[in-house]
């Protein structure tokens, strides 16, 4: 009995790897429907934990309001939610409109689709991104979120961003909130 148990679990653990090595090769092959902001913010934060740039950064909420100059960023936290933004997601592959020009591109989240990222733009000049903006909402019964984000580069390389927003518990306030951050160049 113990065999037969042993024999079936070694034939799943084989079928499972078969299966994820399978997924990981179509996922590394696939060409991405979308602009490739992800692989954007990667290049930016290789770029910045090489130059490791002094960062102006001022920080809102509500009426309050605090500047700081800071030399050790940790580049990936600091963007993660530009990242989380990268509509080449599985869930996301067939859910924007696509609006393309020469200076640049803007996906909307179709009317009957219900995920976060509400609207992606990319502009461009001269064949180059210059900005980068986008809207993230969600909402629940609970709790009420946006965040606007915008992402400026100069000659290929991140110059500003900027996220603004709220947070709304149901029998809380609603907390405003804004985050700037310049580079020094």
């Amino acid at each position: 009995m113990l065999r037969i148990y042993m024999r079936k679990l070694t034939y799943l653990l084989i079928l499972s790897v078969f299966l994820t090595s399978c997924g990981a090769e179509n996922q590394q092959g696939q060409t991405k429907k979308y602009f490739d902001l992800k692989g954007l913010i990667e290049q930016q934060i290789q770029v910045l934990q090489k130059r490791k740039p002094m960062i102006q950064k001022t920080i809102s909420m509500a009426e309050k309001s605090e500047n700081q100059k800071v030399k050790s960023v940790d580049w990936a936290k600091e963007l993660e939610l530009f990242t989380q933004v990268d509509l080449n997601k599985p869930a996301f592959i067939s859910s924007y409109t696509i609006d393309s020009s020469a200076d640049g591109m803007k996906y909307v989240l179709k009317e009957n689709e219900k995920l976060p990222v509400k609207y992606l733009t990319i502009s461009k000049v001269g064949g180059k991104t210059t900005q980068i903006e986008a809207l993230i909402s969600s909402e629940n019964y609970l709790y009420q979120s946006e965040k606007h984000l915008t992402l400026s580069l100069i000659n290929e390389q991140l110059s500003d961003y900027q996220i603004d927003g709220f947070q709304k518990v149901i029998f809380g306030d609603k907390k405003d909130f804004k985050i700037n951050g310049k580079i020094a160049q």
